[in-house]
């Protein structure tokens, strides 16, 4: 080979080098973008998978997008990647309440991650063996100086252009690989706004320097505002009338939770920072240093007033089989004592004016006392079958001498009809007693269905809002004090909740809400 040749096939090999190093480096880079990227929507996913099992009120279990997902008696939030039987795997464990956790665990794979692991492999291979053929060249040049033999110089047209033929063909095959990568990477990115369009969850995103970047269909239903209008806003000006939940929201660099009382409605927010601090995805770098992403936060917000106005439902209806077990025992001894007074106070005989007196009102605690039993005893089975409520409404009016004004529609319930017809019995009787003559009606539907019954007596003193439900409260001088406190208590039992709509103004309006 001349030495003009040899020189040409030097250079030719020392420039293929060069460029398969940068390939080499480029595919580096992207197989380590693609591994964050990986990491970064699994802990997403993780983070949706728990907080999506706590709303439905299951246990967090198996999930699609991991191999394994294992309970933990005790979990310190972090991720971690191990080499298991030569794969890549990664590790996230999320903490649960009351210390407990989940560990879930995936091999880091996608088709792209392999793709630009096998060119790094073949780049590899070729930068190795050009670098043994540069030495062998080398070594190879420098005999045919010694030789100091002199040939005729041949023309690098050919080398040159093979050496361009190949150049081109890796050109166009980085290419591609860039064009996939590209595709993927929309595909991936379609995903994401698919989830976070379409899940009842409100989510907003917040930039690291706390600006709105995502506000989901959910949250601008939550808070009746558009994405428009809050983009690329700080959080403090995309909801001026809720400071406090914003604060909440920018406050910590850990993940929490709270609870916020915004009008009607009470909203459940967890705050998870993303890619910052412990919580953030760690990365390392090409120098073995490990560090995080910037910062930003994820605010998940759901309304849970239904759940909570149901939990308040359920404490009452506890609250009220306690204080029944309590109070009968007492209720009966009373009953008893009573009972021989009254015998004692019929045998006296001196002054039967006076005796007659205290008879009748030994009667009327006696009757009281049995009242109160009857309300002391639990509702032992509740029916569920269609009941119409409207003519169910109208009857209890009528058999209390009011008329009654019903709404044009009709609302129909899975309820017990009979203790229905004691609780609207009992409202009725009470708007009577106050001096009401008629019954007006309306509906409220929805997922959890309600009536507003509204008379026009004398109503409910604002003092007494809060009394009228108890045993023995009453504002007549011979009233029990039994009929709304035994309509708070067939409420419960029908999982139903009875709210004092307008205290301390004429014509008493009750809203009646069914949960159950």
């Amino acid at each position: 080979m001349r030495k003009s040749s040899l020189f040409l096939l030097l250079v030719v090999e020392i420039l293929a080098l060069f460029i398969f190093e940068n390939m080499r480096a480029l595919f580096t880079t992207l197989e380590k973008n693609e591994r964050e990227a990986i990491i970064a929507h699994a802990d997403l996913q993780a983070e949706m998978h728990i907080l999506l099992a706590l709303r439905d009120g299951r246990p967090p279990g198996q999930s699609k997008h991991f191999d394994r997902v294992t309970p933990l008696r005790l979990a310190e939030p972090g991720q971690q990647l191990v080499v298991d039987d030569g794969e890549l795997r990664l590790e996230i464990r999320k903490p649960l309440a009351e210390g407990r956790g989940l560990l879930f665990s995936r091999v880091v794979r996608s088709p792209q991650l392999r793709s630009f692991q096998g060119m790094k492999k073949v780049l590899s291979l070729m930068v190795l063996l050009l670098g043994l053929a540069i030495a062998a060249s080398g070594i190879y040049f420098m005999v045919l100086l010694r030789r100091k033999k002199t040939e005729p110089a041949l023309g690098a047209g050919s080398p040159l252009q093979d050496y361009l033929v190949d150049l081109k063909s890796a050109q166009l095959e980085l290419q591609d690989l860039v064009a996939s990568q590209q595709r993927a990477s929309s595909a991936q990115e379609q995903l994401n706004k698919s989830i976070i369009n379409n899940a009842r969850l409100g989510m907003i995103y917040l930039s690291s320097g706390g600006r709105v970047e995502i506000f989901n269909p959910a949250a601008q239903e939550l808070f009746n505002r558009g994405f428009a209008a809050v983009k690329n806003l700080p959080l403090a000006q995309a909801l001026p009338d809720h400071a406090e939940l914003a604060e909440f929201i920018l406050a910590g660099d850990r993940k929490s939770s709270c609870e916020f009382e915004i009008g009607p409605s009470i909203l459940a927010v967890d705050v998870v920072p993303v890619g910052a601090g412990r919580d953030g995805p760690v990365v390392t770098g090409e120098n073995g240093h490990r560090g995080v992403d910037s910062s930003g936060r994820l605010a998940l917000i759901r309304d849970v007033s239904q759940e909570r106005k149901r939990e308040r439902v359920r404490r009452q209806k506890d609250n009220l089989l306690m204080l029944g077990e309590m109070a009968a025992s007492l209720a009966h001894e009373v009953r008893n004592s009573l009972g021989v007074i009254l015998g004692y106070t019929k045998a006296m005989s001196g002054e039967p004016e006076k005796t007659a007196k205290v008879v009748r009102e030994v009667q009327f605690v006696t009757e009281m006392m049995e009242s109160f039993l009857r309300f002391a005893r639990p509702v032992e089975k509740v029916a569920r079958k269609p009941v119409d409520i409207g003519p169910l409404i109208a009857a209890s009016a009528a058999a209390h001498d009011l008329a009654s004004e019903l709404p044009a529609g009709r609302l129909e319930l899975q309820s017990d009809p009979l203790l229905l017809n004691v609780l609207f019995g009992n409202l009725a009787l009470n708007a009577r007693q106050a001096g009401a003559g008629i019954l007006r009606v309306e509906f409220a539907s929805g997922d959890a269905p309600g009536v507003i019954l509204a008379d026009d007596g004398q109503g409910i003193a604002a003092a007494n809002a809060d009394k009228i439900w108890l045993p023995f409260f009453t504002s007549r001088d011979k009233g029990t004090g039994m009929g709304l406190a035994t309509v708070k208590k067939i409420a419960s039992a029908l999982g139903a909740d009875i709210q004092l709509l307008n205290p301390g103004e004429p014509g008493a309006r009750f809203k009646i809400t069914f949960y159950s």
